[in-house]
């Protein structure tokens, strides 16, 4: 199928993402870019059933949904889940599915940036003879992304030392190309004095900001907890500011009693969404997973942290991820095997209030973001669609 041309502006893109913030969120940050760049542009998202379907119509786009779901996961749950995805796949029904979204919205190019929704759209995109690409945040690559750079024309890729290994893989003419990974454009010109302000926060307190990812950490959280409670002897956390995102799923662990008397700044939310932007602005000190867009989007801050990469990341990614920041000096890396109250609130007291410390990490960590990503990935997607 040949796309219609149309106008420079008229531009209509595909993007494919579904699953967990780190791969919804970057194709969000893309989708801004290509309204600013072409604010006649036509977008359309193709997800699944999950956080993408309320994120996505939230943010203005049209969203549809397909039947796919993940072959990854333990335990009986796991088990259940591989055998629907296995079922739907050999039914081809999230092929089919995709191939009926595509006749019918006509795009020009069609942009993956990850989770298994990605990989029957961009099948789809190439049987149709649409133009394509994916892009991938983690140092390696997951199921979906091993299969798709060989569909794909472009293979955008967030840091350096990819590009070598992604280049064995897509098959000529297909390219790699560095790129950065996408981060939500207000990071780059929200003050900490407007963060703050629009979380009910003291500019001018130490604040820390604990994040489980997308979908919250129970780890993390009893970590916290404990840790708080080992360092509220003496009252020293009495004028740090604290703000938790524990998951929608998780319990609050600490009861407003208790963080009346320990750490009377703290909250908890369940889900930092419009307000994540705001947390990272105002924060001095980041307590996080090592999913690969949490550690971009700590990077195009330029903020210290503390990563604990989650040990059931399904290739190992989250170690990959956070060890370059631990090399650099950006961030202290806790193995998620060896996290406890005691060993987060050792790393805790030895950053909170040791300012050159951290001043030393934010420079180191600045360094090493790419605020222009989604930029760049959305000029390569622009630069496709004028093929057709």
């Amino acid at each position: 199928m040949a796309a219609s041309s149309g106008s420079a502006t008229e531009v209509r893109v595909v993007l494919a993402a579904g699953g967990t913030g780190g791969h919804v969120y970057p194709a969000l940050s893309v989708a801004s870019e290509l309204k600013r760049l072409r604010p006649g542009a036509r977008l359309l998202f193709v997800g699944g059933d999950r956080m993408e379907a309320q994120v996505v119509p939230a943010a203005g786009l049209r969203f549809r949904s397909i039947s796919v779901h993940g072959l990854a996961g333990r335990g009986l749950a796991g088990l259940a889940r591989r055998a629907r995805s296995a079922a739907e796949l050999a039914l081809g029904i999230p092929l089919g599915q995709s191939l009926r979204l595509l006749r019918k919205f006509r795009p020009q190019v069609v942009v993956g940036t990850g989770g298994y929704v990605s990989g029957p759209v961009l099948l789809a995109a190439k049987l149709l003879g649409i133009p394509r690409m994916a892009l991938e945040g983690n140092r390696t690559p997951g199921l979906t992304t091993k299969l798709v750079t060989k569909m794909v024309d472009v293979m955008a890729v967030a840091w350096p030392e990819q590009e070598e290994a992604f280049r064995e893989r897509v098959k000529p003419p297909a390219r790699v190309v560095v790129t950065g990974l996408p981060v939500r454009p207000e990071l780059a010109y929200v003050t900490r004095e407007q963060g703050a302000r629009a979380l009910g926060l003291d500019p001018n307190l130490r604040t820390l900001v604990a994040l489980g990812g997308s979908l919250g950490s129970r780890r993390i959280n009893e970590a916290l907890t404990g840790a708080l409670r080992l360092m509220g002897v003496g009252g020293r956390l009495r004028e740090l500011q604290i703000l938790h995102a524990t998951g929608k799923q998780n319990p609050v662990l600490l009861t407003e009693e208790e963080a009346q008397r320990i750490a009377p700044l703290y909250r908890s939310l369940p889900y930092l969404d419009v307000e994540y932007v705001s947390a990272l602005a105002s924060a001095d000190l980041v307590v996080a997973r090592a999913g690969a867009s949490t550690v971009a989007e700590i990077a195009a801050r330029g903020l210290p942290s503390i990563l604990i990469p989650w040990s059931q990341a399904t290739t190992g990614e989250q170690v990959l991820n956070a060890r370059p920041f631990a090399k650099a000096g950006a961030a202290t890396v806790i193995p998620d095997a060896d996290l406890t109250p005691e060993r987060l609130a050792e790393a805790l007291e030895d950053l909170l209030w040791d300012d050159a410390k951290r001043q030393r990490m934010a420079q180191a960590s600045r360094l090493m973001g790419k605020p222009r990503a989604a930029r760049a990935v959305a000029e390569l997607a622009l630069e496709l669609a004028e093929r057709t």
